[in-house]
């Protein structure tokens, strides 16, 4: 019944405001659909052509016009020993329009701007082994393609006044986002977070925190990416390659107070130190794991400061809403990095993979 009563409010506010329904007879026979393509190194993306079938009675068609690309794309492309991800649709996050609905829709219409969700089946409530099943571009097919035949639980209203570009940018490095953020319990004035990275999700993170009034540190091996995460909202900034024992750092500028969130998305090399950062009753939000996703987490750490560590796995499509009715109350806009044609996916996985870039990559139909 959450989701249900989000998805009104969001209507009444008129975040579900339609554009011209698409002319049925101008739907193509077939789609441009990017897939695995296996080789002996492990994956690349590849082009081919795909029929496009017709909506079953809880189903929608989309026309895709943007889809943002995220760290997963990348290490999709890595051997998978023991399964043939051969011909898996890839990425989770696209945002478009509905085409035609089917006969048991009632919550989309035609017309209705919307976005896809990482998780196709995770509508409210704690996620189970069956929702991980259908994490688009993973273990269920992805969202690359001009045209997607989707699940009516697997897509959200687009949040008003964000463009598609923006909009494509939210179902995984915003949610997983707002979710480190708020998990614990929202932060707000007087809060100190602990922020690492300038890449999506910590972009993200540094937003929401920054619009709930809390003081966010922001870590990155670049005074460039600080200088621009300083322009976001963050207070200061650690670059630590230059100053390598940044928890220290944490509590000097705190005043030995410490943070009361980190989002650790480094994993194995970073872990350590977020948990001696901490403030009393701290929380650490595990989001990713760009050195690894195992490493050790001092115990002592957490138990002295009654502290908690916490994993964070995206959220379930009503979080997705309750999110989107921040963004608009905020008026927040998705940092964009740069936006490629869709023809040009093979340019914006590199600079996916080079860590260039501050915010989100998003391809453009």
């Amino acid at each position: 019944m959450r989701e249900l009563e989000i998805i009104a409010a969001l209507a009444l506010a008129g975040a579900l405001a339609a554009i011209p329904a698409a002319d049925a007879e101008a739907i193509p026979k077939t789609t441009r659909t990017v897939v695995l393509d296996k080789t002996d190194a492990g994956y690349r993306w590849k082009t081919v052509e795909r029929e496009i079938a017709a909506p079953g009675p809880r189903q929608v068609l989309v026309r895709v016009r943007a889809v943002s690309l995220n760290r997963g794309d990348v290490e999709m492309l890595a051997p998978s020993p023991g399964a043939d991800n051969s011909g898996l649709v890839v990425a989770s996050d696209a945002a478009g329009e509905v085409v035609t609905v089917g006969s048991d829709v009632t919550l989309f219409k035609p017309g209705q701007r919307v976005s896809t969700l990482y998780f196709r089946n995770w509508v409210d409530g704690p996620m189970n082994d069956e929702t991980l099943k259908g994490a688009h571009g993973a273990s269920t097919d992805g969202v690359l393609a001009e045209y997607l035949v989707l699940d009516d639980t697997a897509i959200a209203p687009a949040p008003e006044g964000l463009s598609d570009v923006e909009v494509a940018a939210l179902p995984t490095a915003g949610l997983t986002a707002w979710t480190a953020v708020n998990a614990g319990g929202p932060v707000g004035p007087g809060d100190v977070v602990v922020v690492q990275g300038t890449g999506g999700v910590s972009t993200f993170a540094l937003q929401f925190a920054v619009a709930s009034g809390a003081r966010v540190i922001v870590t990155s091996s670049s005074d460039e990416k600080i200088a621009r995460a300083k322009a976001f909202g963050a207070s200061e900034g650690i670059n630590y390659r230059t100053t390598p024992e940044w928890a220290k750092r944490v509590l000097e500028l705190t005043g030995g107070h410490g943070a009361d969130l980190v989002v650790d998305v480094g994993g194995k090399s970073t872990l350590k130190m977020s948990a001696q950062c901490l403030a009393w009753y701290g929380t650490l939000s595990i989001v990713g794991g760009l050195s690894g996703y195992d490493g050790d987490i001092p115990a002592v750490d957490l138990l002295m400061k009654h502290a908690r560590a916490q994993g964070i796995y995206v959220g379930s499509r009503a979080d997705y809403l309750a999110m989107s009715r921040f963004i608009a109350e905020h008026e927040l806009k998705p940092v964009i990095e740069r936006t490629f044609p869709f023809d040009r996916y093979g340019d914006a996985l590199k600079l996916m993979e080079s860590g260039g870039f501050v915010g989100k990559i998003v391809l453009t139909f």
